[in-house]
This record gives C-alpha cells, structure tokens and sequence, in this order.
C-alpha cells in the first residue's frame, strides 16, 4: 500500500520570504536526439523541430522557469539561440525578456556561437544554453520552444549534428543531444 500527499502550495511555517516562491510545483522535461536543419531563409528564426515543452501552470501567479541545453553548428559564421513561447490560443514569438536589447538591425538572441572559418569549418558543434523565469500568467497550456538562425540568408544553422554530416565513419563528424526543462514554481 503507497501513500500520497497532494497539495497546490507548501509554505514554511514562517512564511514565504519576501521575494522568494513556495517551491518548484510540477517540472516538465523534453530531450531531442534527432538532427535538425533550418528549412531556411536562415536569417530568421525557425523553431527548432522537437525541441519544446508544454506545460499548464496551476496558479495565474506562477513563475516558470525554462533550463535549454542546446547542441548546434551552423554552415559559416555566426549561429544564434533565442527563447519563444506560445501561449493557448496565440501563435510562438520570441520572449523579448530573453533576448538581447535592439540597435539597429544587429541580430538579438539568448545564446551564440562563432564557426570556424578555416579548412575544417564542417567540424565544429557549439554549446549553447539559457536559463529564463517567465511571467506567463495564466493557466492555460504554454508551450516554450528553441529558435536557431544564422547570421546570413545563404547559410544554414543546424541541430544536434555538425555542418557536414555525411561521413558516419568519421570521429570528427558527432551528433549531440538537446534538452529543454519547463518548472513550475510558485509566487
């Protein structure tokens, strides 16, 4: 015979601290294995296939806080990273508070790589990550995503794979995995 204990909040005897939540109420989780490329114009953001997490808060005043850890390389050049989000009903955007602040036309994102732009550019995978507390207030179904571009229409940004991913019997050539967590934490 098992036991559970259910409850929408849990708050210490001496209150909540000022500034500080009840805890973590429920954590969703997505991993990507697969490749992914752009489908392009690569200039412009384009959510990354299977790389997103749905979750429903319980309270209209819950934080929720996005961890990303996303495997990328891009064709030449420059890759970017940014955050978007789509609330029940809407269509996905970026989340402004994740990206950086605008001048002129320069590219705004959360996280970015530089390829290597020598003989063995087709090597290269980066790293990039985020953590994000949103705001979404609301109790409806919100779903976070990752968006990768390249810095120039002619080039592509790609997913857990380098640019050149033909030669599986090549030690250079590796594929990653990606990760993006979704934690509900309450006010």
């Amino acid at each position: 015979m098992s036991s559970e204990l259910r409850v929408d909040r849990i708050i210490p005897t001496s209150g909540v601290p000022t500034g500080g939540g009840g805890g973590i109420i429920q954590v969703k989780h997505t991993t990507k294995t697969d490749p992914w490329s752009h489908p392009g114009p690569y200039a412009g953001y384009s959510t990354v296939t299977g790389l997103d997490v749905t979750i429903t808060p319980t309270r209209a005043d819950s934080k929720i806080l996005i961890t990303a850890s996303v495997n990328y390389a891009t064709q030449y050049w420059q890759g970017y990273g940014a955050l978007y989000r789509q609330l029940s009903g809407g269509s996905m955007s970026v989340v402004d508070g994740a990206i950086g602040g605008a001048n002129g036309i320069q590219p705004r994102y959360s996280f970015t790589g530089l390829q290597y732009t020598g003989s063995n550019d087709a090597y290269n995978q980066y790293h990039g990550t985020l953590t994000y507390l949103d705001s979404p207030s609301t109790t409806s179904v919100v779903t976070y995503a990752i968006a990768l571009r390249s810095y120039n229409n002619s080039y592509r940004v790609y997913c857990n794979r380098n640019h050149d991913d033909s030669r599986t019997g090549s030690d250079y050539h590796g594929r990653g995995a990606s990760f993006i967590t979704a934690m509900e934490i309450s006010a």
